[in-house]
């Protein structure tokens, strides 16, 4: 999923909107006492405080100052649907209490991990995508609020997809903000009514003008149910990964400029898998500099037999050809997500293991992705996560999942390395 992958090359500022927000009271987040630093190797973990009873979905992203900002989806305590913001500007260390995000606003659907309700932010502006009841029961559409203080109060602002479509189920979205503070949204639906594909839309939000705008289409069969990543590189590029339908591979489109226009898509690791159905696989994806050029990187799934498991791929913006892919886990893992501290250090997280047997498992690489290391299991014994995800930051990475609870109930982990 995505990242503002121009972090690293930015400073923290103390912008006068962070000043104020600093004199508000940070609260600590966490049951347990704070994380050790990165700069270790054996993984901490604790539970995030959220405010919900249940966690349905997550997100979690830094902006390019290195504040970490947080959505979570699920029933509150009064057995209402609800979402609930959170923030650090410690890189993790201390964290707002949590906020809900959706009072007076858009409904909140029901949803799950796979398809994530999303957060993106840029300067005071935070951006965060649910989905509201659609004009059919199993149907959600996209809905979008807008915070304008980091995150305290929150304004309803349009959707990109109109009322006419509202019986089109609007979903597996995913949004970042670029160097110049522009917001990029990307999603599915088939308003075409193709059934077994849906079309995978884009467009971007104008700060100057509050409204959406370069409504693309970027791909008219797209799997149906497989979340879609997008990335903003350090020159503003926009870069998007997604699943095509035949055959049912990884792709990444790019825009040079802002999204206006687009590259023909690429492939991220040519398995030419043919599978009529939808495998609920995604990726995530992220991106780096090597000699003033852009290198991609992602992680992905393939569902192929002879195959099949999650693997690194790495592509020049120069070049159509993907020049590294390799096999990261066995043929039991799934549901990855990629992140990079810096051009050298990078690391994936990816489940391993079936339903009734499963772990959060990651690996590093100190050489830009050439080389990766043995995998490290991240969750505890008789755990039972799910789907997680990855983020660099100021004290280094930091990795999230669900965890499901012997009562029914789903919370949400943080963890570190020590």
């Amino acid at each position: 999923m995505k990242k503002t992958t121009y972090f690293t090359q930015h400073q923290k500022t103390g912008s006068a909107g962070k000043i104020v927000f600093l004199s508000l009271v940070i609260c600590s987040i966490f049951i347990l006492p704070s994380c050790a630093l990165l700069n270790h190797k054996n993984p901490t973990q604790k539970v995030i405080k959220t405010d919900l009873k249940t966690v349905h979905t997550l997100d979690m992203y830094t902006d390019v100052s290195g504040a970490i900002h947080a959505l979570f989806s699920g029933i509150d305590k009064n057995q209402q649907l609800s979402l609930k913001y959170i923030n650090s500007l410690d890189g993790g260390k201390t964290w707002l209490a949590p906020v809900t995000l959706n009072n007076g606003l858009a409904t909140v659907k029901k949803s799950k991990r796979g398809n994530d309700f999303q957060i993106a932010a840029y300067g005071n502006k935070v951006m965060a995508v649910w989905q509201s009841q659609g004009g059919e029961p199993w149907t959600g559409k996209i809905a979008i609020a807008l915070s304008t203080d980091f995150g305290q109060t929150w304004q309803q602002i349009a959707s990109p997809v109109s009322d006419e479509y509202a019986k089109i189920d609007q979903g597996y979205f995913d949004i970042a903000a670029d160097k110049s503070g522009q917001f990029h949204l990307v999603w599915l639906d088939d308003r075409e009514e193709a059934g077994d594909t849906q079309g995978l839309r884009y467009a971007r939000f104008s700060n100057q003008k509050s409204s959406w705008n370069q409504h693309t289409i970027l791909e008219m069969t797209a799997c149906t149910c497989c979340w879609t990543s997008i990335s903003s590189d350090n020159d503003g590029n926009i870069h998007v990964l997604y699943r095509n339908d035949n055959p049912r591979d990884m792709m990444i489109s790019t825009s040079l400029d802002g999204g206006k226009s687009w590259q023909k898509p690429k492939t991220a690791g040519a398995f030419d898998w043919q599978f009529i159905g939808c495998p609920h696989q995604g990726g995530g994806l992220t991106s780096t500099q090597m000699n003033k050029n852009t290198i991609l990187h992602s992680a992905i799934w393939n569902g192929k037999n002879s195959s099949r498991g999650i693997y690194y791929s790495q592509s020049s913006l120069s070049k159509d050809k993907v020049a590294v892919l390799m096999p990261i886990g066995d043929n039991s893992s799934a549901s990855a997500d990629i992140a990079a501290l810096d051009n050298d250090h990078l690391r994936i997280i990816y489940t391993s293991g079936d339903f009734e047997s499963k772990s959060v498992m990651s690996k590093a690489s100190n050489d830009g992705g050439q080389t990766w290391s043995d995998e490290q299991r991240l969750s505890a014994d008789g755990a039972e996560p799910s789907h997680p995800r990855i983020i660099a930051t100021e004290n280094g990475f930091q990795f999230f999942w669900t965890e499901w609870q012997e009562n029914g109930d789903a919370v949400a982990i943080i963890a570190e390395l020590e």
